[in-house]
């Protein structure tokens, strides 16, 4: 790609930036009209046109007139009533909110013609291969890499989730808008679907009214997990795995795990009382639940009914010491008798229930207060062996 071709893509998508920005600001003003009235905007545009000047000219080098304008501007907001100034502060907050929006789709737009992004990995280990690094070696070495990620509670992170969904919703629907075949109809759709959404928003408290706990913190790291790590490793790792067999001849084998994650959130027991078994539970709950959503996709996907001999003899093999393993139960709890039963229901390697008050995040619901899913006990059967279905939609 040539740099005059490179400048008009970057021409088109500076444009398509603007374009994002003029749509978000234009339905803020139009819900703040709804919700606040006429005279509001009007003091809105005064104070954002004030501020704008002031700094125009001062870039402009007029330090005097800038001066003047924005002694007026400290007088206009000295006398606003209480109310306003409120509403004023949540309105610019709102509004540089919903930028930030459109500069980070922006970012994910330029990428995507970026041919180096996808090749990032590919073209790392060419280089290595061209520097005198053996094939095998290279192998080798990836393989041996280990990178923990580990979630920490930032003590100055104050965005409810609540909002956060809300913003990733709007990316999402920018990001529908770029489709060439919508029509007419979609997109009025989408433009009902961003005034519900800047709606919601401005209507939402954008505090927390009361401190979180521990669960709630590992309620936070457990969404992280399940909203991006999730996908996003898999994804990553299936990119490595490409480019090392291009260079190397070997993927990276299914028992390596170069990437595993940690967490602090909600596990610091450094006498803190209220760190309780509650936030181990719910970690283990979630990390089920994931795995459960993988293995129902999973089997929905593998609809052979045929396999190879070597299948077949790891099935056996898999079932024959699970056999093994339930008769040792079994004599267990028949030497030991009834009245040590509760170390062996703890000795469980799943969770009975849910706590109390511990309620299962969801990819495609989120609530700060109650939540919108109702728990199911785990029944266990003689052989404790767990019912698969862990969640009932209410």
């Amino acid at each position: 790609m040539t740099d005059t071709t490179d400048d008009i893509a970057e021409g088109i998508s500076f444009q398509a930036f603007e374009d994002d920005c003029r749509l978000l600001g234009s339905l803020l003003h139009d819900v703040l009209l709804r919700e606040l009235g006429p005279r509001f905007i009007h003091l809105l545009e005064r104070i954002a046109i004030l501020a704008q000047s002031a700094v125009n000219m001062r870039s402009a080098g007029m330090e005097d007139m800038a001066a003047v304008v924005e002694k007026q501007l400290e007088a206009e907001l000295a006398a606003m009533s209480l109310e306003d100034s409120l509403c004023l502060a949540r309105a610019f907050s709102h509004h540089l909110n919903l930028m930030s929006i459109a500069d980070t789709y922006h970012r994910v737009r330029k990428s995507r013609n970026l041919a180096d992004l996808s090749k990032s990995c590919d073209d790392t280990f060419d280089k290595l291969i061209q520097s005198g690094v053996p094939p095998e070696e290279l192998y080798d070495t990836v393989c041996k890499q280990e990178v923990e990620i580990v979630l920490t509670a930032h003590p100055t992170q104050i965005n409810r989730r609540t909002l956060q969904y809300k913003h990733i919703r709007i990316a999402h629907l920018l990001e529908f808008n770029e489709r060439p075949d919508l029509s007419h109809e979609d997109k009025e759709i989408l433009i009902e679907d961003l005034v519900r959404e800047i709606t919601s928003i401005w209507q939402t408290d954008e505090l927390r009214r009361y401190k979180p706990t521990p669960v709630d913190e590992a309620k936070a790291g457990l969404h992280i997990v399940e909203q991006s790590l999730w996908k996003a490793i898999p994804h990553y790792l299936r990119r490595v795995s490409n480019a090392l067999k291009k260079h190397t001849g070997k993927p990276l084998p299914l028992t390596c795990t170069p990437i595993k994650f940690g967490s602090w959130m909600g596990g610091d027991r450094d006498g803190n009382p209220n760190v309780t078994r509650d936030v181990s539970m719910l970690s283990r709950w979630m990390a089920i639940d994931l795995y459960i959503r993988e293995l129902d996709s999973l089997s929905f996907e593998l609809s052979i009914k045929r396999c190879s001999e070597k299948l077949t003899n790891l099935a056996s093999d898999i079932l024959l010491k699970e056999s093994a393993s339930e008769d040792l139960k079994a004599s267990t709890w028949n030497q030991t008798g009834p009245q040590n039963s509760v170390k062996l229901q703890h000795s469980l390697a799943l969770p009975a229930q849910l706590p109390s008050g511990a309620d299962l995040p969801s990819c495609t619901e989120c609530n700060d207060g109650e939540s919108q899913i109702r728990m199911s006990k785990l029944p266990w059967n003689p052989n404790h062996k767990m019912v698969i279905n862990l969640t009932e939609k209410t």
